[in-house]
């Protein structure tokens, strides 16, 4: 499969968002979660629209040595937009070249570590208008470009003549109500970190669909991100269709204090044929600063059974990952 071709999380991912462009945020810069991964079943949305700082570990794991050999090319940054029902629970699987920022694409597999970040789109949040069959019909949308947290937890509509009425989550990104308001159509979405945004006349007819900007975004305190998902064995400055151009940047200005995650990645279906400046975010209390499972745990992190929420004696030291599994966890490679 060509990398530069669209693929599952750019054309048909389970999140909904439709077909991305490799020229508009996220500029091609996404990943799936596993089904299993503990971001994804905190939720909301199923991890659609967060973001994540990946960063290839180049040294201890069972694929060492495969991350780029420029240590400034070895972190980027992806917004959720698939999911990946095979994949263990920490396994990110991420779009081709995005995987290339951070290590050959050809490797296929490698290790790292992530951490939700703030998600920092140049443009403000959008509505993708899916279904709409006009007062008392049926709705659907996505909410897209979310700054800041980038999860979304509630979704609300009013009309002129109504209060407001929330939107039922029914799959990935998309939010659904069986009998919309009538025209023209208010919009209210709260982020997951209690972010508010209200949008007035968002739909103004019956069958209207397409994409709606609220000309509003959520509240992020990094740098906008403007880089696109470069070519094969290429950082360069690229143009973009949404905002100013800006040079691919693997540099992170992220506080230590955010829940980091030993992991594996896989390049996604395209590795088989051959990020801009963020700044953290916890998340909300529902995320577990500890790891749902120790499947593919880089080896040297030593601490499965911290990660699992308790701890044994005997777990760290310079024990590598098999023995730390099978004594803490009772798995084997």
């Amino acid at each position: 499969m060509d990398p530069g071709s669209p693929s599952y999380g750019t054309s048909d991912g389970s999140c909904g968002y439709g077909d991305l462009s490799k020229t508009a945020y996220p500029f091609w810069s996404v990943a799936a979660l596993s089904t299993q991964n503990q971001f994804y079943l905190a939720g909301p949305a199923n991890g659609c629209g967060e973001c994540f700082e990946i960063q290839c570990l180049n040294s201890g794991g069972q694929f060492a040595g495969r991350c780029n050999s420029d240590s400034s090319q070895q972190s980027t940054t992806v917004m959720i937009s698939d999911e990946c029902p095979e994949c263990e629970a920490n396994h990110i699987d991420m779009q081709a070249l995005t995987f290339n920022k951070i290590a050959p694409m050809l490797n296929g597999r490698i290790d790292i570590q992530y951490r939700r970040v703030e998600c920092t789109p140049p443009v403000p949040v959008k509505v993708q208008i899916d279904g709409n069959s006009g007062t008392g019909g049926w709705l659907r949308l996505a909410v897209t470009t979310n700054g800041g947290s980038g999860g979304v937890k509630t979704v609300q509509v009013k009309g002129p003549n109504s209060g407001w009425q929330g939107l039922s989550n029914t799959f990935g990104a998309e939010w659904e109500l069986p009998n919309q308001p009538s025209l023209p159509i208010d919009l209210h979405i709260i982020s997951d970190s209690g972010q508010e945004i209200t949008a007035y006349g968002v739909i103004t007819t019956s069958g209207q669909t397409g994409t709606v900007s609220t000309n509003q975004q959520f509240a992020f305190s990094g740098a906008p991100s403007y880089s696109q998902a470069s070519s094969i064995g290429s950082t360069s400055s690229s143009p973009s269709s949404e905002g100013t151009p800006a040079s691919s940047s693997s540099g992170s200005s992220s506080s230590s204090t955010s829940v980091i995650q030993s992991a594996v990645a896989s390049a996604g279906p395209a590795a088989s044929a051959g990020g801009g400046q963020v700044s953290a975010y916890d998340g909300p209390a529902s995320s577990s600063s500890s790891s749902s499972s120790c499947n593919d745990i880089a080896p040297g992190s030593n601490t499965c059974a911290q990660q699992k929420g308790f701890k044994l004696q005997g777990c760290g030291g310079g024990m590598q990952l098999p023995q730390a599994k099978e004594m803490c966890c009772g798995l084997t490679r």
